[in-house]
């Protein structure tokens, strides 16, 4: 399955950035809306935020305290990689490239941390039941293989997955570590995705900064 830098990989492209020089996404971007089954709708529906109100939403640096900087942009594409041994994914169809491309009010902001680590955010808006079924399906494929390569043209990084629980935030939540080994370096990072009503928020890192991060970011994409 080929696939270019998408939100289904955040956490792993994240960390080959870091071990092996794969070219890192945006700090803020807004991903082509990919084909969807079923369109969501977003215009006229209540408590759906655009994608500029999630942009004043999302963490900065100053939120973040010393040592983190929002990442520049990056100036180059970003270059395909394919995943190897994990068919659920696949599944995903028409949205594999960016699942969450189906929710299209959408933000995100990617900061480097302390001793160079990675840290990125991002809200999404649609009406619940929407989002709900969305993350939903999404973790599950992403859930369903303990293991599976990422492959792009210069690196092969084996990546593990485990489902772990996330503190009982918002109304859903859902919690994974990916265990990447690449280059003979070993790499864990966790993601946390919390549903509360029609806000989602995706926040993936290391797992001492998603644990202190998550709810600073929740309660700040929360508080208006």
């Amino acid at each position: 399955m080929r696939l270019r830098h998408s939100a289904i990989l955040t956490s792993t492209c994240l960390t080959l950035w870091a071990l092996a020089g794969c070219s890192a996404p945006p700090s803020d971007s807004t991903p082509a809306a990919a084909q969807t089954e079923t369109p969501v709708p977003t215009a006229g529906d209540p408590g759906v935020l655009t994608s500029e109100r999630l942009a004043d939403r999302l963490l900065t640096a100053d939120d973040l305290g010393p040592g983190y900087t929002a990442r520049p942009a990056a100036t180059t594409g970003s270059p395909e990689a394919s995943v190897e041994g994990c068919p659920q994914l696949e599944q995903l169809g028409d949205v594999a490239d960016n699942p969450y491309a189906m929710f299209p009010n959408q933000g995100k902001r990617v900061f480097t941390g302390p001793g160079g680590t990675q840290l990125t955010e991002e809200l999404y808006s649609a009406p619940p039941k929407d989002l709900s079924a969305g993350a939903g399906r999404i973790m599950t494929a992403m859930a369903a293989c303990p293991s599976y390569q990422l492959v792009t043209a210069t690196t092969v990084a084996e990546i593990r997955t485990q489902a772990v629980p996330v503190p009982r935030l918002g109304d859903e939540q859902w919690g994974q570590v990916l265990t990447v080994t690449a280059g003979g370096r070993r790499t864990v990072v966790q993601q946390a995705v919390i549903r509360d009503g029609g806000l989602l928020l995706v926040v993936s890192g290391t797992p001492a900064e998603v644990t202190v991060h998550g709810q600073t970011a929740l309660a700040k994409a929360t508080a208006r």
